[in-house]
């Protein structure tokens, strides 16, 4: 298809509350529409106005401002307790490499290409250690001449979670078996879950759309306990029931404390927000694991 030139011009908040009307959206308080145009920007908020558009464009009727900035508010809302909860994981993937591994290889494990399926680990673990400026990085740096590159423990805390799923996933085999017993689930699944998780972690961090995005990079690996939650992988609900069930195993709390944040997050959702565009099943709450 040829491309087109871009003569979009750039609008002022005012023009923009106009031209959102004439496509026939209801904005009866003027000032906050201005405040949120203003501190949230319309380019941020458009994503949000997809599912209340006709094949036309323009607006069904009766929508209003406040049904936009509701949606993009429970996304958000949405996207920090999947933060809260990847959080928890990271520092348990963290917490497992370093016992499980040190216990077998001591905190330079990593200089001995022998502890890894992937020789390229030991590279992409020797940059880390050689161009991080992690305070944990320098500050072995500086107390310590050898070995050369700091314990793993420094590393994993300078690491991003993507990292840390990769230096997992390249581990040999018994190693990765041995760490996902922590996890209660087959080191298959580990790897895959972590994949998802880094990238599902990148989308939150950036403020991405989540609730009813189509996301197919990294989907998650059904596993068996969960096998009928995970027919749908490529939207929200996957991932929901990854952290969910993460998080039975590793938090003190079996998950008790996030599980319930969320489902009455759901619970009380904007009235415009559909859960069928998020992957929930029908039945969602009489499942295991939201009760």
């Amino acid at each position: 298809m040829a491309k087109r030139k871009f003569n979009k011009p750039a609008l002022s908040v005012a023009d923009l509350i106009a031209f959102m009307q004439r496509k026939g959206m209801v904005i009866a308080d003027q000032p906050y529409a201005v405040r949120c145009l203003s501190y949230l920007g319309y380019y941020r908020l458009k994503i949000y106005t997809r599912p209340f558009e006709d094949a036309s464009k323009q607006f069904t009727a009766g929508t209003t401002f406040e049904q936009i900035v509701d949606v993009y508010n429970f996304d958000r809302k949405l996207r920090l307790l999947c933060l809260d909860a990847i959080e928890r994981i990271e520092v348990a993937l963290r917490s497992h490499i370093i016992n499980v591994m040190g216990a077998h290889g001591g905190p330079h494990f990593y200089y001995d290409e022998a502890f890894f399926d992937s020789k390229d680990a030991v590279t992409n673990m020797r940059q880390l250690g050689e161009r991080g400026k992690h305070l944990s990085i320098t500050h072995y740096k500086a107390e310590y001449s050898e070995p050369h590159l700091p314990a793993i423990w420094c590393l994993t805390e300078a690491s991003t979670f993507g990292q840390l799923s990769k230096l997992y996933a390249d581990l040999e085999l018994k190693y990765r078996k041995e760490i996902a017993k922590g996890f209660g689930f087959d080191e298959t699944i580990c790897v895959s879950w972590y994949k998802t998780i880094a990238t599902l972690r990148n989308i939150c961090a950036h403020h991405g759309r989540l609730w009813n995005a189509e996301l197919r990079v990294n989907a998650p690996k059904k596993a068996k306990s969960y096998a009928s939650d995970l027919t749908n992988n490529t939207r929200c609900y996957s991932r929901l029931i990854v952290l969910a069930a993460l998080l039975v195993e590793i938090d003190p709390n079996g998950g008790h404390g996030w599980i319930p944040q969320l489902v009455d997050l759901i619970e009380n959702r904007p009235a415009s927000v559909n859960v069928d565009a998020m992957g929930f099943p029908t039945d969602w709450k009489t499942r295991a694991i939201w009760k």
